[in-house]
């Protein structure tokens, strides 16, 4: 079934590699506490690096400026035990590895299903340590299935065909990889698939993208402190506040 991400994803038969990665890498070069080394060793099966995206496999540019520099992209494929910590797996591969990543995360569900996530997390040079490379953002998926799609999960995944991306150089290509991740997230609260066309509008789309999550974690904070509250009044006062933010929330979800 997980191959039939990769045909979404239609990158050149040249750029396959399919090398294993052993998880004794990351102990011995990541500077991982006990609780992430844990993790790594229990819940994740096997890595493998499926492709490497660099100018000797793909006729594309590297690319460098004063922020960041992306001379190749790497795919790789996670296998695991268990999803219960793929948020935090993703962020230390992302952040032992010093180039863009294409996370591929899979794993057999009870039910015999194998849902897969993507993830994707920009780089750039550390302000604090000299040559030292560090993950900025992070932008994942939810679990998909191809057994069961939604009509927005299904017009993200025709979206992801590297032919159809821009070739400029490797900044250009992963950064349409991640506007594609961040218009699913959007689709999931504006119904609609849609994708941005410059790189303006995709800067406004995440910052009001970023709004709408903050908007969406005060008012659980809301509710949650309503469903303790005793007084009369003061759920008067929470009932106010969640109404004021989801009216705010509605505006913003439009906007996506």
């Amino acid at each position: 079934m997980i191959q039939a991400l990769y045909d979404k994803l239609a990158i050149p038969d040249t750029c396959h590699l399919g090398k294993r990665v052993f998880k004794k890498l990351f102990h011995e070069n990541a500077k991982l506490g006990a609780r992430d080394k844990r993790i790594l060793s229990e819940d994740v099966d096997t890595i493998t690096w499926t492709h490497t995206l660099k100018s000797g496999t793909v006729l594309i540019a590297p690319y460098a400026d004063d922020q960041c520099e992306y001379n190749e992209i790497a795919v790789i494929e996670m296998l695991l035990r268990s999803p219960k910590q793929t948020a935090r797996i993703a962020e230390i591969v992302h952040r032992a590895i010093p180039y863009p990543l294409v996370l591929i995360f899979n794993h057999q569900s009870p039910i015999g299903n194998h849902p897969y996530l993507l993830s994707l997390a920009t780089k750039r040079f550390s302000e604090a340590e000299k040559n030292a490379i560090v993950a900025d953002e992070f932008f994942t998926t939810t679990w998909l299935n191809f057994e069961s799609l939604e009509p927005i999960e299904e017009a993200f995944l025709s979206s992801l065909a590297m032919r159809d991306l821009p070739h400029t150089d490797f900044h250009a290509l992963y950064g349409a990889w991640i506007d594609r991740v961040v218009a699913l997230e959007c689709a999931r609260r504006a119904g609609t698939f849609r994708l941005t066309h410059t790189l303006e509008e995709s800067a406004n789309r995440r910052v009001t993208l970023a709004s709408c999550r903050e908007l969406e974690a005060r008012i659980a904070e809301e509710r949650s402190a309503l469903r303790k509250e005793s007084q009369f009044n003061r759920q008067v006062d929470h009932n106010v506040r969640i109404k004021k933010m989801e009216q705010e929330l509605v505006r913003k979800v439009a906007s996506l």
